[in-house]
């Protein structure tokens, strides 16, 4: 018989929305609850959603699908919440779509989940909150940390509205998080073994300027100082906002890993003003730019939009013309997808499906071709690697993380969250591979 204590979480979406189940998972078990494996096994069922693509919420549907097929065979008392961004787009309609959801959860009310279950669990009444007034960053500090590395959030929500973009009206208006508080929070999860952090915000680079606060760079610099403390990384940062003091900062702190995601969505001018992202390609170039003055090495990840409404055949080509120029350590590639409320739908001209399909595949055969020439260029390179966990595959080998974010496979005994040094010198397929140097510090 399944425990009414028992809980197991599904998360969809970005690392905002992996960092709010850290946030989910310690709450519920800070009011009594475990949480299982096997959502066979669990009474309360929570799916913490994403709706910035159309695509996610299919996914989300497909398994409330599978949970209600669940509940019509034996585990009939199975309570399922919904929370996140779909939940705060969908409010109330979700629960006429599948009654079985009992509890919706808005982005600004993760944290009440145990609070609203035990509500429903007390009167039978569903439980739905997608109100935005109440948001409170989580407290919970270093039980957040995952072993030897830890997100930070240091702003939520964001304000820019870019025309393809249902973030601002799920997630609300840009939020920061006090900068004793981070601080506090990050020499806290350093004193408990932590030694690389990940600092997190829909647009980290605006971080301080809702509430006067410092700014980002100011805030890397102070983080920089903390002891024991190895390497901090950070997303997302927008361009337009990327400015030169920031990459200064990030240039002078040595603790800053050298590894930028910067999204440039699109290498057309004109379809960068429909998307209203503030910048221009040149604008993008500019900012590349002031990063090889003034960090030389690094690596550079990027986001990509395809398909999006009026976009040509020429502006597509410029996309991947910029794509050339910039060469991109890795992309993350997207056809546009239709949401509601978001401005680009006011576009009449939209790309057929088949076309974005193909402009897509043009675009990731492209990158991925880019991404192994710059994987070459790492060959015969001896750098400081993070391991990470052992591999799945071969307990004799383990992944590791290089400062600038390339993955590789080493052969090593040391136990994930120590720092080894490595000598990258084999690329199998999109895969490097390192031999160990020497141990260079244990956790």
């Amino acid at each position: 018989m399944v425990s009414r204590e028992t809980f197991f979480i599904e998360t969809y979406g970005c690392e905002m929305n992996k960092s709010d189940s850290i946030n989910i998972v310690l709450s519920l078990e800070a009011s009594g609850f475990k949480q299982v494996k096997n959502e066979k096994e669990a009474h309360i069922i929570i799916l913490n959603t994403c709706c910035v693509r159309r695509h996610a919420e299919e996914r989300v549907f497909g398994r409330l699908g599978y949970y209600r097929s669940l509940k019509e065979n034996g585990q009939e008392n199975m309570i399922i919440v919904l929370v996140g961004c779909m939940a705060q787009l969908l409010g109330k309609k979700v629960t006429k779509l599948f009654p079985e959801v009992k509890v919706v959860a808005g982005t600004s009310h993760a944290l009440k989940i145990p609070q609203y279950v035990m509500e429903y669990e007390t009167t039978r009444q569903k439980q739905v909150f997608v109100d935005r007034d109440r948001y409170e960053f989580s407290s919970y500090g270093v039980k957040r940390a995952e072993k030897h590395s830890a997100w930070v959030n240091i702003i939520k929500g964001c304000s820019n509205f870019c025309s393809y973009c249902i973030v601002p009206f799920v997630r609300g208006p840009e939020l920061s998080k006090p900068s004793d508080v981070i601080v506090r929070e990050a020499k806290e999860l350093s004193d408990k073994g932590v030694v690389e952090i990940t600092l997190l915000g829909q647009n980290v680079n605006a971080y301080g300027r809702d509430t006067g606060d410092i700014s980002f760079a100011r805030l890397l610099e102070k983080l920089n100082k903390i002891d024991g403390l190895r390497w901090i990384r950070f997303l997302t940062s927008h361009p337009k906002d990327f400015d030169e003091d920031i990459i200064k900062s990030i240039a002078s702190c040595e603790k800053v890993c050298p590894w930028i995601h910067l999204p440039i969505q699109s290498g057309s001018d004109r379809i960068l003003n429909l998307m209203n992202r503030g910048y221009t390609l040149k604008h993008y170039m500019d900012v590349v730019g002031l990063l090889y003055k003034y960090i030389g090495d690094f690596s550079i990840t990027t986001d990509i939009i395809v398909g999006f409404p009026t976009e040509t055949e020429v502006d597509f080509q410029k996309t991947l013309d910029a794509i050339r120029a910039i060469e991109f350590d890795d992309a993350f590639t997207y056809m546009y997808s239709s949401r509601p409320h978001i401005r680009a739908e006011d576009l009449s001209d939209k790309v057929p499906h088949e076309v974005a399909q193909d402009r897509l595949t043009q675009l990731i055969t492209l990158q991925r071709e880019i991404s192994l020439q710059k994987n070459k260029k790492e060959l015969g390179k001896t750098v400081l690697g993070l391991i990470e966990r052992v591999s799945k595959k071969n307990p004799q080998e383990s992944l590791a993380k290089t400062e600038k974010a390339k993955p590789v496979v080493v052969v090593t005994d040391s136990k994930p969250g120590n720092f080894i040094e490595i000598c990258i010198d084999d690329l199998s397929g999109a895969t490097l591979r390192a031999h160990e140097v020497r141990e260079a510090c244990r956790v």
